[in-house]
């Protein structure tokens, strides 16, 4: 792919983003090693990466030792499994929020997996380029829940039957799944809190969820809110 045409964007992203992480630490888990070299160098507040590893352990005793905001780790590792560094991280440190790229059909196939261990942001390597990774960084560190939408649909294909949700309720989950509190989402669409709050109420009864984020997980999963969100009329 050529990404000529994608540089200027990109530049300007990569300084949103710097502002984003200014106050977040960070560790790198990923199984190349020249990638893992170039993302320390190009990190705009280098003090921030606490951390930088090629396996699965290394990962794991250094998430342990510098308890970092963000964990970013890819599946194809040279020692060990990234999927499963990503399980173990939200197990035991739940507070350290995950970005999980995956790269091999075999981990694509653990996505339900992952996402149930409440994993934050989950990628395909294949569908990065044009912003879309530093997009997902910007959602995950405003708290907000990122599934590649096509790793999405295919395992929307794989389920027989899936709840049904409202435009409102769609457009609901999707400010969800952003991060925004009911105040916030209430103003982007023009309605009362209270309003937003029934909307978020009728959801969890329909996906059987334990709290609101954990609707915004299954909505993404399901494929009942796409990301990134799509505008979609009032």
């Amino acid at each position: 792919m050529d990404f000529t045409p994608f540089l200027a964007q990109l530049r300007a992203e990569h300084a949103l983003l710097g502002h984003q992480l200014a106050q977040r630490s960070l560790v790198f888990c990923l199984g190349s090693r020249l990638l893992v070299s170039a993302l320390v160098r190009a990190a705009s507040r280098p003090e921030a990466v606490l951390g930088a590893a090629t396996t699965a352990a290394e990962g794991w005793s250094l998430v342990v030792r510098h308890r970092p905001d963000l964990l970013i780790v890819n599946d194809g590792l040279e020692q060990g499994s990234g999927v499963d560094l990503a399980l173990r991280v939200k197990r035991h440190l739940p507070r350290t929020r995950v970005l999980l790229v995956l790269t091999m059909d075999s981990s694509q196939a653990r996505l339900g997996e992952v996402i149930a261990a409440g994993c934050d942001g989950v990628l395909r390597d294949g569908g990065l380029g044009a912003g879309s990774e530093l997009a997902a960084l910007r959602t995950i560190c405003q708290g907000g829940l990122v599934i590649d939408r096509s790793l999405a649909a295919a395992r929307r294909r794989r389920q027989d039957t899936r709840p049904s949700l409202t435009l409102r309720e769609r457009q609901v989950m999707a400010g969800v799944a952003q991060g925004f509190n009911n105040q916030e989402i209430a103003r982007q669409l023009i309605l009362s809190a209270d309003t937003v709050k029934t909307h978020v109420s009728r959801v969890l009864v329909k996906l059987s969820a334990r709290d609101r984020t954990h609707a915004a997980v299954l909505a993404l999963q399901l494929g009942l809110v796409e990301w990134p969100p799509k505008a979609e009329p009032r």
